[in-house]
C-alpha cells in the first residue's frame, strides 16, 4: 500500500528527536502490521493551506493515482496568520478562515486524492496554548471547518485535538504554562515532542483501522494473539 502524507512542519517531523520518531514514520510502522506500506511525505515547515495547495504539482502522478491512504494535517500556520483577527473580532476571523482556509483544504483534497478507493484521513488541530481562551476559540473554530470539509468530502476525521486534550504539557515540545504569553518567535512551544507524534499516529491509525472491513481489523489482533501464544509456548518450554 502507498501512503501519502500531506502537511506542514508537524508532518515534516519538526521537534521529533529523529525522523523515525515523527508521526508519519510511527504510523507507517503501525500500518505495516496490517499491510506492507510505502510512505511518501509531502510537507514543509511553515506551509499554510495555500502554500501546500500550490505545491501539489511536485508530487509524482503515480503517487497520487496509487495512494490507498492519504492523510492531511494542515491549519496551524493558517491560524497563526489569522490570529490577530481572533484577538480583535472573532466573528470576522472565522469568516476569513471560511473564505480562505476552507476552500483551500477542499481543493487540496480534490487534487491529491485520485484513487477512488483511497481512504482519506483529515486531522483536527490541537491547541498548544490550552489555558488561553482566545487560542481555544481559534482552534475550535478551525476544527469546526475541518469537520465540515470531512463531512462534505466523505473523509475520515482523526480527532487529534481530543487525543491531546488535557495532556498538552506532556505532548508539546517546550511546553511552559499553556498561556498565550508563552508564544515566541524562535523555538515556539507549539510542535509535538516524540510522545506527541506518537499520539497523532495513534489517532490516525485508530481512525483508519475502524474504517476497514472487520476481517482486516482483526489482522493485528490475530497477530498479537499468535505472538502471545508463542511467548507462552516459549515460557513453558523453558
Amino acid at each position: 500500500m502507498i501512503y501519502l502524507a500531506l502537511g506542514d512542519s508537524i508532518t515534516h517531523g519538526y521537534d521529533s528527536t529523529a525522523l523515525e520518531r515523527r508521526y508519519v514514520d510511527v504510523l507507517t510502522r503501525k500500518l505495516n502490521r496490517l499491510r506492507r506500506t510505502s510512505t511518501y511525505v509531502h510537507a514543509k515547515p511553515g506551509w499554510t493551506s495555500a502554500q501546500l495547495l500550490r505545491s501539489l504539482d511536485r508530487i509524482p502522478e503515480c503517487i497520487l493515482q496509487e495512494a490507498e491512504l492519504v492523510t492531511l494535517m494542515i491549519g496551524g500556520n493558517d491560524l497563526l496568520k489569522e490570529f490577530p483577527w481572533f484577538l480583535d473580532d472573532p466573528d470576522e476571523a472565522m469568516e476569513r478562515l471560511r473564505r480562505s482556509f476552507h476552500p483551500k483544504v477542499d481543493e487540496i483534497l480534490g487534487i491529491a486524492v485520485k484513487n477512488p478507493s483511497a481512504k482519506v484521513v483529515l486531522c483536527t488541530v490541537y491547541n498548544p496554548f490550552p489555558k488561553a481562551e482566545v487560542a481555544q476559540m481559534a482552534v475550535t473554530g478551525i476544527n469546526s471547518l475541518l469537520k465540515e470539509i470531512a463531512q462534505s468530502r466523505g473523509c475520515l476525521l482523526a480527532p487529534v485535538d481530543a487525543m491531546y486534550g488535557g495532556q498538552e504539557e506532556r505532548l508539546v515540545s517546550g511546553f511552559r504554562r499553556g498561556e498565550l504569553q508563552d508564544f515566541r518567535l524562535l523555538r515556539n512551544p507549539i510542535h509535538p515532542n516524540d510522545a506527541g507524534h506518537e499520539r497523532i499516529a495513534e489517532a490516525i491509525f485508530q481512525t483508519y483501522r475502524k474504517a476497514l472491513p472487520k476481517a482486516a481489523q482483526g489482522r493485528v489482533i490475530s497477530r498479537k494473539k499468535r505472538a502471545s501464544g508463542s511467548r507462552q509456548h516459549a515460557a513453558r518450554s523453558v
